[in-house]
């Protein structure tokens, strides 16, 4: 059964984001380190040399075999970018007088030397002439691996690699681990049946560089595949694609004495799409530095993406400066669009400008620099945007004019089949007759604007903004209309693209006056007057999911990152570089899109699908100075099942509240349990209940997915290393090792409970201090878990039925209650479909153990919390 969670907190998968992150790295021990202007090479820990002007080679000495090994490749690939001859003959030296296991780094070496030298023939042979003649198996097939790499041209950048299985012990250990991960990566073809299963075992492959120190550094990876980085983040896994990229950077620092510039750019795109903006306006702004005395496109180039960058962040100020920055009379139309990554002529980067300078001036700043732009004698659809920014902006002033303006824009993009001109002037031409009280006409062009794109175009669909404006028409007008169609449609589309808001201004001319607050309070007041209960639930329920969104910090990780990924590649690919141009059609951006759209099937949440719960139901949702509260019995009938009171208050325990859940308690006495949706004002209601009604039971669910729990006897299992757990054996539970406790490797028992009573400990990292726990086991070895490993490592095949914890797993009590919600997050999004929590463990017997997986052990001091309503 694959992973499903609630739609409203898809995006609060950035579990911990002030207390972890999964990809913290702190200092490299192993391999190249950038030192000031200088490389350090490290073997686990132990500095070999530095670089310097009088650098000589030397031996190496107190290494083993297999560092040794390490050593030559790691200084191997120094050489080969330094074309240093003596170099690279002083290693291949040293190689052959010791042979055996060496032989394969003298052979590859060689390889890669000819092949520097322009000889690719001799280099093939010689690494042909190893594989013919090596009889242990796994040489030959290191050795055909990166045969295929250096010299095979794959169709769709793909490769044919042997699969490879990789032991710490063995030399290489690092190259096997990079085919491995190469071979995973091209196992989709686009459309697989068995496309999440790739994905789960791509985050598999690619968890050991994050976690094992012999990984930290991978020789000759920019020889291996520079494309490497580019691989991994079209197919979603961009923080990957950011460890390898930076990998390989390092190296041209420390060969070169700076990065490159198309390594920094690229970088900046990935940091992009990772949603690590400050980290991308840092890389470019490295790139201007490096880039002094460079032609005038390149530094456009830039400056447009820093602006742009700005923009996107709501740093309009900034992003005006970054503009301001840009040398329009050498302008180059080889610039890509970022918002739309399609070449931008001069007259649409001034249209771009202008947003921003609305954001900044005001409309009168933006409508004097818009209407300086000049025409041509023949005019391009190039040149009409910027006059359809004109209408947009002078709407609230002059509507006529506007109007007017906007017509005369749809007759021509009519005519020349321009789609997208089309499609954005018949919706803000919608707006106008808003403006005009010509509310059928503005009806009339919403409807028409939907058939307007064709599917060349479709990605340009504003569906929010469409919906939206049959609302203001409706609610203008003063006639009751059939709308709420339209709330709902509008509703979802804006919870899916909200984070991408701002952007809807520029690339689609939304009207300016019109703002998404002021929908929602239409919506709403339409939904109440025309007592539309399920609609009033449903906009509700999804602004508050809007809520919880707005609220989270960092971006999601592990396979969670893949749709917001996709999202991204949806409005910002037009940061990519040139070298990535080839990989927007790949099977891995097709791959990257049916696993999102596996990952959104799995997760959609369905407000509809409290119609088949069987407990009473309690939703307490907050909108703005108030609360709306609504209260589901499965014992009346199907319409009048649901039902809701807004309340004018702050308190989530006002005694109208708490009057109107005692009422349905009252209803349904026959049911041992109410539950409660869980949110902040869900807590607080359920604390002020368990007060006044001490004899009932209440739980807590996380979700409106339609239940899919088998609810089947569960066993208990928890980590074998703690002592308090070991006291417990043979009382009904079984002890694992901490493998399999953390999901590195996989029990067959399905049907499992993991009981979590140890204290975490805080481990700081380069980017925040990360939870894990840790302790010393019967034979006095020290074992830890980090959470690190835990969200890389927990998939459908490893996650447990139920999670049980205490207060000290998390060193917070639920008083402090955000610390416990993140860790919610993380199990029900991985599959766990209930969780409870008591402040301390009991003692307990093999007969009261058992308890911990039934809801009335959690009545008095702890909760109970399902993944889905009941």
């Amino acid at each position: 059964m694959k992973s499903r969670l609630s739609l409203s907190i898809f995006f609060s998968f950035i579990i911990f984001g002030s207390l972890t992150s999964i990809y913290a790295q702190n200092q490299r021990n192993h391999g190249w380190v950038v030192s000031g202007t200088q490389g350090k090479l490290l073997i686990q820990g132990k500095e070999q040399l530095t670089i310097r002007d009088d650098f000589r080679f030397k031996s190496p000495d107190t290494l083993s075999p297999n560092q040794e090994i390490d050593f030559y490749l790691m200084l191997g690939e120094y050489y080969l970018k330094k074309k240093d001859k003596v170099g690279i003959a002083n290693i291949l030296y040293d190689l052959r007088t010791k042979k055996g296991e060496y032989s394969f780094a003298d052979f590859l070496l060689t390889s890669l030397w000819k092949q520097s030298q322009g000889d690719e023939v001799q280099a093939i042979k010689t690494l042909d002439t190893y594989i013919q003649k090596e009889p242990n198996t796994y040489f030959r097939n290191l050795a055909k691996n990166m045969r295929t790499n250096l010299f095979q041209s794959g169709e769709d950048e793909k490769k044919t690699m042997v699969r490879m299985d990789c032991q710490k012990t063995k030399p290489y250990y690092a190259l096997c681990r990079v085919f491995r991960l190469q071979y995973y990566i091209d196992l989709p073809t686009g459309k697989d049946k068995d496309m999440h299963k790739h994905f789960v075992n791509i985050m598999r492959v690619s968890s050991p560089f994050f976690e094992d120190t012999n990984l930290e550094w991978i020789p000759l990876l920019d020889r291996i595949d520079e494309d490497l980085p580019a691989k991994l983040s079209y197919l979603g896994f961009v923080k990957e694609g950011i460890h390898f990229q930076k990998m390989i950077m390092d190296l041209e620092k420390i060969t070169d004495g700076n990065t490159n510039e198309n390594s920094i750019e690229r970088l900046a795109f990935f940091q992009i799409l990772s949603g690590d903006y400050i980290s991308a306006e840092e890389s470019y702004l490295n790139f201007l530095k490096s880039a002094r005395g460079k032609k005038t496109s390149i530094l456009n180039r830039i400056y447009v993406k820093l602006g742009a960058l700005s923009y996107f962040q709501k740093e309009y100020k900034k992003s005006l400066d970054f503009y301001l920055k840009l040398d329009l009379s050498n302008w180059s139309s080889d610039i890509n669009h970022p918002f739309l990554n399609e070449p931008m002529s001069l007259a649409e980067v001034k249209d771009l400008i202008s947003v921003t300078l609305y954001k900044v001036s005001g409309a009168d700043s933006a409508l004097k620099a818009l209407q300086k732009i000049k025409d041509p004698e023949k005019l391009t659809e190039a040149d009409i945007w910027p006059k359809l920014r004109i209408s947009q902006m002078l709407m609230d002033q002059n509507p006529e004019l506007a109007s007017r303006m906007t017509d005369e824009i749809i007759y021509m993009a009519q005519e020349k089949k321009w789609r997208r001109l089309e499609y954005a002037a018949t919706i803000l031409q919608g707006y106008n007759q808003i403006y005009r009280k010509e509310y059928r006409k503005s009806t009339i062009e919403l409807t028409k604007s939907r058939g307007i794109l064709d599917e060349e175009n479709a990605f340009y669909a504003a569906e929010f903004l469409r919906n939206f404006g049959f609302i203001f028409a409706h609610i203008a007008s003063g006639k009751k209309g059939p709308v709420n169609g339209n709330i709902r449609e509008g509703v979802s589309d804006y919870l899916s693209n909200h984070p991408y808001e701002d952007l809807y201004t520029i690339r689609n001319y939304r009207p300016l006056a019109f703002s998404t607050d002021l929908f929602f309070e239409y919506a709403l007041s339409h939904l109440r007057d025309d007592n539309d209960v399920w609609g009033l639930f449903d906009t509700l329920f999804k602004y508050n999911a809007v809520k919880i969104q707005k609220n989270q910090k960092g971006s999601p990780h592990s396979l969670f990152q893949i749709p917001f990924v996709n999202q991204q590649f949806k409005f910002l690919s037009g940061f990519s570089t040139a070298r990535e141009s080839k990989f927007f059609d790949s099977t891995y951006a097709e791959s990257r899109e049916s696993e999102n759209g596996i990952q959104r099937k799995n997760e959609e949440e369905n407000t509809r699908s409290l119609e088949s719960v069987k407990l009473p139901t309690v939703l307490l949702l907050p909108y703005k100075e108030e609360f709306y509260l609504f209260t589901f019995n499965p014992k009346e009938t199907k319409r009048n099942q649901l039902n809701w009171k807004m309340v004018r208050t702050q308190r989530p325990d006002a005694s109208e509240i708490l009057d109107t859940v005692k009422e349905l308690v009252s209803s349904n006495k026959d049911h041992d349990k109410i539950q409660i949706y869980l949110n902040e004002a869900g807590i607080g209601l359920f604390r002020s209940l368990k007060k006044e009604i001490k004899d009932q039971s209440f739980v807590f669910f996380f979700s409106l997915y339609p239940n899919t729990d088998t609810h089947k006897p569960l066993n208990l299992y928890s980590w074998k290393c703690p002592a308090n757990m070991r006291s417990m054996e043979g009382k009904g539970l079984t002890l694992v090792d901490t493998a399999y406790f953390e999901g590195s490797r996989i029990l067959k028992d399905k049907e499992r409970l993991h009981l979590w009573d140890f204290p975490a400990m805080t481990n700081g990292s380069s980017l925040g201090p990360v939870l894990s726990w840790s302790c010393r086991s019967d034979n006095g070895t020290s074992e830890e878990i980090s959470l690190l490993k835990l969200y890389r490592r927990i998939d459908y095949r490893t996650v447990p039925k139920m999670i049980v914890y205490t207060e000290r797993v998390l060193g917070k009590s639920w008083s402090e209650p955000s610390l416990h919600h993140q860790w919610l997050h993380f199990w029900f999004r991985s599959g766990t479909k209930k969780i409870g929590y008591l402040p301390t463990l009991p003692v307990l017997d093999s007969i009261s153990i058992q308890s911990l997986s039934e809801p009335a052990a959690y009545k008095e001091d702890g909760f109970w919390i399902y993944a889905s309503a009941q």
